[in-house]
């Protein structure tokens, strides 16, 4: 290679890359501690743009499907009262949600806990004379039940003892929660308020980003940002929706199914069900425990039936409803679906399951280009035997010409 000086600046240029990617891994967890600083300062627009991206998948659909008619309106006041009206139903949808979790599932859920707690030595002995009673019935011996003893006011007080040791290494001093708590308060305030804005105002703030990247950012990149971006959103928001919908369907698949074997709490167990199961997989799995622990305090018997009941459902939502309805919605096939929420969840656990397809999503997306694209081009006559076979048979109709030279041809032979 010529030592010129644009081959000495690409030298340079290739010892500076490698120089700083070289300081970053020595420094990695220096990195990621100011990464965290910086982020901090920007945790309420963060938190306002997740917001608003949800958001934005209820309040499109209440535009298009609920409230379309009101943009074909002739009267001006019609048409510009329909973003503030889908705006306000869908904060009251998402504020109707939370209630539903915070009001109806929360108390039975902390009063179920209450009952096991006081009920827990007694259903212990309870279950061990059962199990005795079973074996004797079967002729075996009842030193198969191990004779273990427990201390339960010994085992409360230390669990009382870690929960509160546990909450002290975390909040720390009385001042130190009040100002956690002002702080979280703050900043969901805000960040509720900027993600009204940025609902209102989609349009404008997203020509404006489109202008910044057009004067600043050559256009063959600007188009490639413009490509993954539209593939990011159209991955996201359809997952947001197949997610949504499979929530839906896996609550009242619980419920007509509770309702039918006359399982306890059903209306209750099927709302958290539908609520947990938005953290994919393994959040019907947390639901179901809970409500598990809600039929145990009125029935042991059919709390089993219920753990049978949710093996059954289980196989029918992983085989089929979550791989057919979310991977249809990202364009994803079921196996891809199903490893990409495993590999997520033990990369960045809930967050990183809720990332994972969307994200696998757009990769896969973009691998598929890739490929199309650095393909080797067919064969023309192969193409254009392709292009015919897709045609329509179209019966040829004979030409003036071809009649005229049909003629010229016959009073020529005459």
């Amino acid at each position: 290679m010529e030592l010129n000086s644009k081959n000495i600046k690409k030298i340079l240029l290739i010892i500076f890359i490698g120089s700083v990617f070289f300081t970053a891994v020595q420094n990695i967890e220096y990195i990621f501690v100011r990464l965290g600083v910086i982020l901090g300062f920007f945790r309420p627009v963060i938190a306002a743009l997740c917001i608003a991206f949800v958001l934005n998948v209820l309040m499109s659909a209440l535009e298009r499907r609920v409230f379309g008619f009101m943009g074909r309106c002739r009267y001006t006041f019609v048409r510009k009262a329909k973003r503030p009206l889908c705006i306000l139903l869908t904060y009251l949808i998402a504020l109707g949600v939370l209630s539903v979790l915070i009001w109806v599932i929360l108390p039975d859920i902390s009063e179920t806990f209450l009952l096991l707690a006081e009920k827990l030595p007694s259903f212990a002995n309870d279950a061990r004379i059962w199990i005795e009673d079973m074996l004797e019935k079967f002729n075996l011996s009842q030193h198969y039940v191990p004779n273990i003893e427990i201390d339960w006011a010994a085992a409360g007080e230390k669990l009382k003892d870690y929960i509160m040791g546990y909450s002290e290494a975390i909040f720390g001093s009385a001042v130190t929660i009040t100002t956690s708590l002002a702080s979280g308060v703050y900043n969901t305030v805000f960040s509720i308020l900027i993600s009204v804005y940025i609902l209102a105002q989609k349009e404008r703030i997203g020509s404006f980003t489109v202008r910044c990247i057009d004067a600043f950012i050559p256009k063959k990149a600007a188009e490639k940002i413009y490509h993954v971006a539209e593939q990011a959103y159209d991955s996201f928001s359809k997952f947001i929706g197949g997610q949504l919908t499979e929530s839906v369907i896996l609550g009242l698949l619980f419920y007509i199914g509770m309702s039918v074997f006359r399982f306890p709490n059903a209306p209750v167990i099927s709302i958290l069900i539908c609520i947990t199961s938005l953290v994919p997989i393994v959040g019907a799995t947390i639901g179901v425990i809970i409500g598990f622990l809600l039929i145990l305090m009125t029935n042991p018997i059919k709390a089993l039936l219920f753990i049978v009941f949710f093996v059954v459902i289980q196989q029918i939502e992983g085989s089929l409803i979550y791989p057919k309805v979310v991977g249809k919605s990202v364009g994803l096939p079921g196996v891809i679906v199903v490893c990409a929420v495993l590999v997520g969840g033990n990369i960045g656990g809930i967050l990183g399951a809720l990332m994972a397809v969307p994200t696998c999503a757009v990769i896969f997306v973009l691998l598929k280009e890739a490929i199309a694209a650095r393909s080797p081009a067919r064969h023309p006559a192969e193409a254009s035997a392709e292009a015919s076979a897709q045609e329509p048979s179209v019966e040829k109709k004979p030409s003036a010409e071809t009649g005229r030279q049909k003629n010229s041809s016959g009073n020529k032979k005459t």
